[in-house]
């Protein structure tokens, strides 16, 4: 029997002495068997007590060791991530801080007027794509840098490369257009009566009526230059060529005139002095305009139309007065068909 057992058992046989009158038998086996059963009890409880303890004690170490392998395990992470994250960020700094510190560079050089530095950003991303649009736009600012140095540091208007550039351009459109030379008559012997400064105040006086006409008249795509000395030229759809170019010998006739002094002007001409010294007269300023079309393959390159332009502006020199000239059946007009 269990220990629980036999004390009940005991205690029952106590219960039953004392009912009989039975006393002291009944203190003789509670000191005698109920007290060593007791004492068994409580031995068992200690023991029961000591193992639990000892349960606990065991199950406290290792929620204590679970516990701080948690701890190193999340401190561990926490470091992995810490340095996972810094590596990302230092890759993504590097990845962006390197293309802008080349584009800096690169802007400083282009601010210097060098503009084939190679920027070497391979990035498919926003800094790339905005590397590409960086290397777009030094390739027009070179362009248009070169056509800066090339204008005319009177007029400011483009010269021969802008001029040449415009004319393989609408060739290889092949679609129609009209090259306009404009060439002043008499202005040398202008300039030797009123000097170098007056000369060239006519020379921006024709510049300044251009691009008056170009912004009044022209077309977007419309394109006036200045070849050099008292030549120009306009490169525009034909009806508006030749409308700018009519117009162009009508404000001459109008505004140079005023560039004269009261008696030239009145009498109509100056005196002066040919090649070889001798006194003549010399009729005042007047423009002569020669428009070429070109149409499809007509013209191979620049030089041909230009060629051409400059042979019809010769014929204009034979007529009398400021006049405007076309071809007609590839044949320069004649004074009625071509004068203003």
């Amino acid at each position: 029997l269990s220990l629980n057992g036999q004390y009940g058992i005991l205690f029952d046989q106590e219960v039953t002495m004392v009912g009989e009158n039975r006393l002291p038998e009944a203190v003789a086996l509670s000191e005698r068997d109920s007290k060593k059963v007791i004492e068994d009890l409580a031995s068992q409880v200690r023991a029961i007590q000591r193992q639990a303890e000892q349960d606990i004690d065991h199950q406290m170490q290792l929620i204590r060791e679970r516990s701080t392998n948690a701890s190193r395990m999340t401190l561990i992470l926490s470091m992995m991530s810490l340095a996972s994250g810094l590596a990302l960020a230092l890759l993504v700094t590097y990845n962006i801080s390197t293309p802008l510190r080349k584009l800096e560079k690169a802007t400083t050089l282009v601010a210097e007027g060098q503009f084939d530095h190679d920027l070497q950003i391979s990035n498919h991303d926003e800094i790339g794509s905005l590397a590409r649009t960086f290397g777009m736009m030094t390739e027009r600012l070179k362009e248009l840098e070169a056509l800066n140095l090339d204008a005319s540091p009177l007029t400011g208007l483009p010269g021969n490369l802008a001029i040449e550039r415009m004319i393989g351009e609408r060739l290889s459109t092949g679609q129609p257009f009209s090259f306009c030379q404009i060439d002043l008559q008499n202005f040398k012997p202008f300039a030797d009566k009123y000097g170098y400064a007056w000369a060239s105040e006519i020379i921006k006086e024709v510049a300044r009526m251009l691009m008056d006409e170009l912004k009044q008249s022209g077309g977007k795509d419309d394109f006036v230059g200045h070849i050099g000395g008292d030549d120009f030229v306009i490169i525009a759809d034909p009806q508006r060529a030749e409308a700018l170019s009519r117009h162009l010998v009508d404000q001459f006739d109008a505004r140079i005139p005023l560039y004269y002094s009261d008696e030239d002007r009145h009498q109509g001409f100056i005196l002066g002095q040919d090649r070889q010294g001798h006194k003549q007269t010399f009729p005042l300023l007047t423009v002569s305009v020669a428009m070429v079309t070109g149409d499809g393959p007509r013209f191979k390159n620049a030089l041909e139309i230009a060629e051409l332009a400059a042979e019809l502006k010769e014929y204009a020199k034979t007529l009398p007065g400021s006049n405007f000239v076309r071809e007609r059946n590839d044949e320069p007009r004649d004074g009625a068909g071509g004068t203003r």
